[in-house]
């Protein structure tokens, strides 16, 4: 009899998958009904084989002679662990009874990867079809069974798939072994991995090399009849700059003004307005938990599978997009619905504008959701008992900022004030919130109001004291996961602008996906130490990275990184083969190794010589 088989990513996955099709009978590593046999992967079955496996020459002891190890056609492995679960779906992928295939791995190139390399090992001929699930809930399963595509249409996040993993192997198997030789210490290299440690050590010398420097402000408490308010000393002729570089020059400027009486020079007035933010996507969500939660990038995914998983509770998690497609957006409002029991009021507010159909929503936009919309609540209703405190704490800030995202503008008066006394300038600021509209769903975010008295420009104030306020110059801050995560995101640069931040997002250090998974690395190889929430490199990263940039500097390179980086998107869409950029990849390569065969440098020795020579000698052995 003709059956489908569904290959799910997890054991939990397929259990799901099977209550959706009505399949209940049990079967070794899998569950079967008279139209469906549900099985699944664990994670990884299939990865890329160890070097002796891809060519005997390649086995043994690490030898410079065995560079550049350059596999025509990769071989594939089967992870021993897991064999006897591979077995069963081999047997089922190439049974007569299977007539069709539907790969139900996670909705990602990880799990486009998971399934094709199961499949390609296996030899199967099958057709694929694609379920492509944005959440875990009964409806939502059931519109992706009912909106199955054709596996050809994900052929090409399969080829960008298979690239990452072979660019990953060349560069670490190859450059890990390289420098590792030539150092005479275990040394390990990344693709991604190196380059994000570049950017801790550059970080760590930066503040060592920090200088402070002792500057003072001039700060002034005004008064007008009863109202008081604080102005700061400005710098002329440009009265940009507040800092004065001498405590003699602030005395004199305290000396000058004390007891005078100062003139209202100008009293500007703008009304602003601060626009709902976008929902959250994976980085975005990890910094701010990182930031508000103290939670780390790996803890935040985990947490945030777990609600998609488990709990139902949110939508797929690992995605790059912060926008919902018109589709959505129509049915957002049982979303809003599901959440209106712990969030009443700002749903409310959100549903009103939905339901008025007066307002352009900027997060509503078809064209920048690609796989994936933005992480929103789904329609499962949550319990909060049967929560814990950190996986409440994630879901409250994913469903606050979806309300927010369809909420009004937070209104605001801003005032400039500048003050002239005895031939010397002061300024003062305020805002005044006239409606905080989305900061409701976000009232943390709010600056403090800082109401100033109504001047006219000519009017007089007092000058009730001055204070010379000392201070030092100070180094940039570490790193954080929030940071990092940040600076991974645009290849290293600091970048302030949400909109140029966005359009960097395809030139990024990693993805979404695997960026908190680096961090860990890095902390489990000591390369990296967390101390408090500060990620600092270590003295074995710093001479790490110092090996490599003395040897192959754009093995460290974000920009390098993040080019590559841009071309698996790319690839992902159709725009860029495959076989260029695995050419780009083995040419770089191959041209590293033959660069430091060919150089008499001596690089650096290892801080921690002794243990690293005894682990590297296990590894080469």
């Amino acid at each position: 009899m003709p059956r489908t088989l569904i290959i799910a990513e997890k054991p939990s996955v397929a259990r799901e998958l099977a209550a959706v099709l009505g399949v209940r009978g049990r079967g070794e590593g899998c569950l079967q009904g008279p139209g469906h046999v549900v099985t699944w992967a664990v994670g990884h079955l299939v990865n890329i084989a160890e070097p002796a496996q891809q060519n005997p020459a390649w086995a043994g002891r690490w030898a410079m002679g065995q560079l550049p190890m350059l596999p025509a056609r990769f071989t594939l492995g089967i992870l021993p662990s897991t064999a006897s679960q591979y077995e069963i779906i081999r047997r089922y992928l190439l049974d007569d009874d299977i007539t069709e295939v539907i790969n139900a791995t996670d909705a990602g190139r990880e799990g486009e990867l998971i399934f094709r390399r199961i499949y390609l090992l296996a030899g199967s001929t099958k057709p694929i079809r694609r379920l492509w699930a944005n959440d875990m809930t009964e409806k939502g399963l059931q519109k992706a069974f009912a909106g199955l595509v054709d596996g050809e249409q994900k052929r090409n996040l399969g080829h960008a798939a298979f690239a990452r993993a072979e660019a990953d192997w060349l560069v670490g198997m190859n450059f890990s072994r390289l420098f590792t030789l030539r150092a005479g210490s275990l040394i390990t290299v990344g693709r991604v991995q190196t380059p994000v440690l570049k950017l801790l050590v550059d970080r760590r010398r930066e503040i060592e090399n920090f200088e402070p420097k002792d500057y003072w402000t001039v700060e002034g408490d005004f008064s007008q009849g009863e109202e008081t308010f604080r102005a700061t000393w400005f710098a002329p002729p440009e009265f940009k700059d507040s800092k004065v570089w001498t405590e003699a020059e602030g005395r004199e400027v305290v000396e000058a003004c004390t007891g005078g009486r100062g003139e209202v020079l100008s009293m500007e007035k703008k009304k602003g307005r601060q626009k709902p933010p976008l929902p959250f996507d994976l980085t975005t969500l990890q910094k701010e938990a990182n930031s508000r939660l103290n939670l780390s990038a790996q803890q935040t995914l985990t947490i945030a599978q777990d609600l998609y998983e488990k709990k139902k509770l949110i939508t797929y998690p690992r995605t790059d997009s912060r926008h919902l497609t018109k589709e959505l957006f129509a049915e957002c409002l049982e979303n809003l619905r599901a959440v209106y029991g712990h969030f009443p009021e700002i749903s409310s507010k959100a549903a009103a504008n939905i339901k008025g159909g007066k307002k352009k929503f900027e997060c509503v936009n078809d064209g920048k959701v690609t796989d994936h919309h933005a992480i929103i609540p789904t329609t499962v209703k949550a319990n909060r008992a049967s929560m814990g405190a950190d996986e409440w704490a994630v879901y409250e800030m994913i469903c606050r900022r979806f309300a927010a995202a369809f909420m009004d503008d937070a209104v605001f008066d801003a005032s400039t004030l500048w003050i002239g006394v005895n031939g010397h300038r002061f300024r003062a600021t305020g805002k005044i919130f006239r409606d905080r509209g989305w900061l409701e769903a976000e009232p943390w975010r709010a600056s403090e109001d800082n109401p100033l008295p109504d001047l006219k420009k000519g009017g007089a104030v007092d000058v009730v004291e001055l204070t010379l306020a000392a201070h030092k110059t100070k180094p940039p801050a570490h790193f954080t996961d929030a940071t990092l995560l940040a600076a991974m995101e645009t290849a290293g640069k600091l970048v302030e602008d949400e909109e140029l931040r966005e359009a960097m997002k395809d030139r990024g250090l990693g993805t979404p996906a695997t960026r908190a998974q680096i961090i860990e690395t890095l902390l489990a190889r000591e390369y990296v130490a967390k101390d408090g929430k500060r990620l600092v490199a270590s003295d074995l990263g710093c001479w790490a990275v110092d090996v490599v940039c003395a040897m192959i500097p754009q093995v460290a390179s974000p920009e390098l990184t993040g080019e590559w980086e841009k071309r698996l998107k790319e690839m992902e869409q159709g725009s860029y083969a495959y076989g260029v950029f695995m050419r780009q990849v083995r040419d770089m390569v191959a041209g590293g190794v033959s660069l430091v065969k060919g150089s008499s440098a001596r690089p650096p020795r290892c801080p921690v010589a002794p243990q690293r020579n005894a682990r590297s000698k296990e590894v080469a052995s």
